[in-house]
């Protein structure tokens, strides 16, 4: 039996109390979703206490987010002044005759811990698991399981909880270990769950092929010639099965795929990697645009018909060489590993003035899409060919557990550095076109701060 009775004792009987392994994955089939995300409730995982998900955003990588917002912590739990981050999200609870959306379900994130929790997850939903997740009824239940998943195609995310003493939680146990972590695993149980092992040997398989035609993978799932310089990355991406589609979700189960050009295989270390590009919000780049930006503070060419505004800032206390602008971290404390709710990554003039800034809440934003799990693989491309060629490389980086924390640390220590290649051409029209490019960008071999498990991994020898 079961801590906390019988289902006899429950006096509620419910459709999650019969619900097996093999419905579950029929059920959330049929809403589109191909990986499921499992998690083994506690007894104070309830609509009282909130429900922890996961230390960092990143682990939650797959969900779809609305605009995150930052807040300071007001609640006794928290320190004075300690940030909260709330995000809202598409949630729809899954009922025994339809599905209806959870219009208040919002993650909160608390870097002060880390922890990322879900909250008002019941409100407005008639499908809601009122009675499973209500403390009041039965939300202390022990062996409750939390189900979700995402249909990529709606951007919605789908959940269900299903009661400790159903067939269903029984057959789900079999995934569980001391971590905590939430669990993902495929919809069709056919698939192997063991996404590590499976990306190797597909890289394996990619690295044996040698020399590949640039391409890339659209929807339609048909190859087709990839010109520009994101070819490597797409290639790469296109013999793994992944399609051209920009979402958040994981490139290849749990995760990211990202390719990183080198001169040799025997040296897979070298180089640099980006790691995202957005756009400023703050500053008077986000009032005023990238076209005033660059040709205000970038440098004109010898052309006159071109302007400019790269080199390599990093946070050091002084103004870049040659733009004159100072990199910034302010609201974060490298000693206390601390940070505030309005913190921001920025570049100031002589004067002071924020000329561009991005809020750490955009940071954030950003920060979540870097899944927990990521494999950089080298390539190596031969550009005076048409098309242009590829291959990559047999010793692959595999990371396993990021933090946004460990991101501000990285920036605090200049291990990241902002490297914009932004541009504004004066076209046939005699009007200036601009581009922007604002790329946070690490050096190859100093990634490893950015994780808590760092391994290269030869895909030969597995």
């Amino acid at each position: 039996m079961r801590a906390g009775g019988n289902l006899a004792d429950m006096g509620i009987p419910l459709w999650q109390d019969d619900i097996t392994e093999e419905s579950v994955r029929l059920i959330f089939m049929d809403y589109g979703v191909n990986s499921i995300q499992i998690k083994f409730l506690q007894r104070n995982h309830n609509s009282k206490n909130q429900v922890y998900l996961a230390g960092d955003l990143s682990e939650l990588a797959t969900l779809p987010l609305g605009d995150i917002r930052p807040s300071s912590g007001t609640s006794a739990k928290k320190t004075a002044g300690a940030p909260i981050y709330h995000a809202p999200i598409p949630w729809t609870w899954i009922g025994p005759f339809g599905s209806s959306p959870a219009p208040s379900a919002q993650l909160v994130f608390y870097p002060q811990y880390p922890e990322v929790r879900l909250s008002g997850f019941l409100r407005g939903s008639r499908d809601a698991p009122n009675v499973l997740m209500s403390p009041t009824s039965r939300g202390q239940e022990a062996g409750r399981v939390l189900i979700f998943g995402v249909n990529t195609t709606a951007d919605k995310i789908f959940g269900l909880v299903v009661s400790g003493f159903s067939p269903a939680a029984q057959a789900f146990s079999r995934y569980k270990d001391d971590s905590g972590r939430i669990t993902t695993i495929p919809v069709r149980e056919e698939i192997s769950t063991d996404s590590r092992l499976n990306l190797i040997r597909e890289l394996a398989r990619i690295h044996a092929m040698g020399w590949l035609e640039a391409c890339e993978l659209p929807a339609s799932g048909i190859p087709r010639p990839c010109r520009g310089p994101r070819c490597g990355g797409h290639t790469l991406e296109a013999h793994l099965g992944i399609p051209l589609n920009g979402a958040p979700a994981p490139d290849f189960g749990e995760w990211e795929v990202k390719q990183h050009a080198v001169t040799s295989f025997d040296r897979p270390g070298v180089g640099t990697i980006t790691l995202f590009t957005p756009e400023p919000d703050l500053g008077a780049y986000a009032l005023n645009g990238v076209d005033w930006f660059v040709r205000t503070h970038g440098i004109m060419g010898n052309t006159q018909i071109r302007y400019d505004f790269t080199g390599r800032h990093m946070v050091t206390g002084a103004p870049h060489p040659k733009t004159g602008l100072e990199l910034i971290l302010n609201g974060y404390s490298s000693r206390y590993k601390a940070m505030t709710a309005d913190g921001y990554v920025g570049l100031v003039d002589s004067h002071g003035d924020l000329v561009s800034g991005w809020s750490f809440a955009k940071l954030l934003q950003h920060w979540q899409g870097k899944h927990a799990f990521a494999a950089y693989v080298p390539s190596q491309s031969q550009s005076d060919s048409v098309p242009r060629l590829y291959r990559y490389g047999n010793r692959v980086i595999l990371a396993e557990g990021t933090r946004f924390g460990l991101f501000l640390e990285a920036m605090a220590r200049g291990a990241i550095v902002y490297d914009p290649g932004i541009k504004s051409e004066l076209n046939g029209n005699g009007r200036w076109t601009p581009k922007a490019r604002s790329q946070f960008r690490i050096a190859t071999k100093m990634l490893s701060c950015l994780y808590d498990e760092f391994n290269e991994v030869d895909v030969l020898r597995i």
